[in-house]
């Protein structure tokens, strides 16, 4: 059945494209721009601009760059001049916060050393300890809490471009002949990626949110220990990543592997059927089948090229961030340990290990995007290599 709806498809297609003629030739630029308008590729790319890329991208046209990918020619310094420009901004407001707390602990220690001199009981000291503490988790906590509020917004948003990209995708995946795979692909894709965005907004960022909590309150006594169940959450945060992210891209690398060949075995015999069984101009149909095809694959692949882009900008900013708090109190830990508690040390360098969850996080959801963007271009690629 799906043979037989194929080949009704071409045919309409090719008529419909006034693309073949006597001389069997196929004006390639007039079949791209017929195909980004009956597709609404210019609608899409338009809806792709509401999602910042970052202030210091503006001059990152999307438009541009799907021209370029189209002719397959991006250009990649201009992307990476954009990127330097992002982690210089990102590391300007890490540093002030790396200076912020390294005074506070200097202060603190000169503090201690004087009062230490003069209070025999330790009140006093306890006193100046708790101060620089509560001016630390201060800081710690305001960085915190903006960048959970940004990963949050940035899920969404990528959850949303991926409800926009994929179904535009799948349209092409239909057009190219992959029938089998475009009706089962879509539906699972899509509710992969919502049910996993979901889970890491309602589940995993919480936990991650509680374990910031356990680390604060181990840290203000010796007397509260709770680190052991700190520990095992932050484990069980990184297996069930690991699990999601394994069992997402072995599920659907399973079904397009299985539907490509059903895809690109019916084509060959659709396009054979095609040259043979209609008289006069069916060889020259079932050329100009491949070249129509092969066009739609050009703009699926370009589409797709875009598509990592945009998510990639997407996120790019708070993983840098991240990236960077991570360093940062990773760096500070093992520069104040020599002049500061133990317990200050120990808790910058549990928070370092925090921020790296949160940079596990939006590598997995971006992860999750690009290699299903990926498998569905690799999808259709497979299929015509099969014809």
């Amino acid at each position: 059945m799906k043979k037989y709806i194929f080949i009704i498809l071409i045919v309409l297609v090719v008529f419909h494209s006034n693309t073949i003629f006597a001389e069997n030739i196929v004006n390639i630029d007039s079949v791209i721009k017929e195909q980004e308008s009956s597709f609404g590729i210019k609608d899409f790319l338009k809806s792709a601009e509401k999602y910042n890329l970052g202030e210091n991208t503006k001059d990152l046209n999307i438009s541009e760059m799907y021209n370029s990918a189209v002719s397959g020619n991006i250009d990649n310094k201009r992307l990476l001049n954009s990127f330097i420009k992002i982690s210089g901004i990102q590391f300007k407001e890490c540093i002030i916060i790396f200076i912020n707390i390294l005074i506070i602990v200097l202060i603190h220690s000169i503090l201690k050393s004087v009062v230490d001199g003069l209070d025999n009981n330790g009140q006093v000291s306890n006193i100046v300890y708790y101060v620089q503490y509560i001016l630390i988790i201060t800081i710690i906590m305001s960085s915190f809490s903006n960048l959970i509020s940004d990963i949050n917004e940035t899920i969404k948003n990528l959850a949303d471009f991926a409800n926009t990209l994929i179904p535009l995708l799948i349209s092409l995946l239909i057009f190219t002949g992959n029938l089998a795979t475009s009706s089962m692909v879509q539906p699972i894709l899509l509710l992969l990626i919502e049910i996993i965005t979901e889970f890491i907004k309602i589940v995993i960022l919480p936990i991650i949110s509680i374990i910031t909590v356990f680390i604060i309150l181990s840290k203000i006594s010796d007397k509260v220990q709770i680190n052991k169940i700190s520990s095992f959450m932050k484990s069980s945060v990184v297996w069930t990543l690991g699990i999601v992210l394994t069992f997402f891209i072995g599920f659907l690398s399973l079904e397009g592997t299985l539907t490509a060949s059903v895809d690109g075995i019916t084509a060959k015999t659709t396009k054979a059927a095609v040259s043979s069984l209609i008289p006069v101009v069916g060889k020259i149909l079932g050329d100009g089948v491949d070249s129509i095809l092969g066009c739609a694959v050009v703009l699926k692949n370009a589409v797709g090229v875009i598509g990592v882009i945009i998510i990639i900008g997407i996120c790019i900013n708070p993983i840098i961030k991240v990236a960077f708090f991570s360093i940062m109190y990773s760096l500070l830990s093992a520069i104040i340990e020599p002049i500061s508690d133990k317990k200050i040390s120990n808790l910058l360098q549990e928070m370092s290990s925090v921020f790296k969850l949160l940079f596990g996080v939006l590598c997995t959801v971006a992860t999750l995007l690009i290699i299903g963007i990926t498998i569905v271009i690799k999808i259709s690629n497979s299929g015509m290599m099969y014809r």
